[in-house]
């Protein structure tokens, strides 16, 4: 009896996956060459470049063939394809023969402090497809983050005292050096809900 009750308990902790994100399936066939729209709406073009930063190193990472971001936008600019604020998806599948553009969406991205002290967003990814096949996957994301304040624990602490009580899952986000390294952590999040190329 014991016996059966340990083997059952081993298979509902394979079953277990602490942790890990359950992509969100694509709405169509999985592209194989994506590029990433590297403009954003007009208030929020300023931040374009910062915000933009490791899109497109996130995606790749999740094994699709992806364009640099630089790469990607001179090869727009070369098509004259970056006339429009929205990208024309077809004409950049028939002319750059790119099955899939990955676009930010930001409703709201506003950071503040002398050293990036806080910030706030609410981003959505969406792939659209070049081939006609509409929006293939989307996530959006809205939180905020604000920097760790200095260490507060008490330095006289005995080194054999009971842990400190952390919350589940860790600390959460860690400390970010400048917008650009936010927004390639906010862009790792949210590829993780991307499923793998080939999966």
């Amino acid at each position: 009896m014991l016996r059966h009750a340990a083997a059952l308990c081993l298979c509902l902790l394979a079953a277990c996956r602490v942790g890990q994100v359950e992509p969100k399936a694509l709405l169509g066939p999985a592209p194989q060459t994506v590029i990433v729209w590297p403009q954003l709406p007009p208030a929020h073009a300023e931040q374009g470049p910062s915000l933009l930063s490791g899109l497109d190193a996130a995606l790749r990472s999740r094994g699709y063939d992806v364009r640099s971001l630089s790469v990607g936008r001179q090869m727009l600019a070369e098509a004259g394809l970056l006339a429009g604020s929205e990208p024309a998806f077809a004409r950049i599948g028939a002319v750059l023969g790119i099955d899939a553009v990955m676009q930010l969406e930001v409703g709201d991205f506003t950071v503040g402090g002398d050293r990036l002290q806080w910030a706030r967003w609410d981003l959505g990814w969406r792939l659209v497809s070049t081939q006609g096949h509409g929006v293939l996957w989307q996530f959006s994301h809205h939180g905020n983050w604000q920097r760790r304040g200095v260490d507060t624990s008490d330095p006289m602490r005995p080194f054999d005292a009971e842990p400190e009580i952390v919350p589940f899952g860790g600390r959460g986000a860690p400390d970010f050096h400048d917008v650009a390294d936010l927004a390639a952590w906010l862009h790792r999040f949210a590829m993780e809900h991307l499923p793998r190329a080939g999966a």
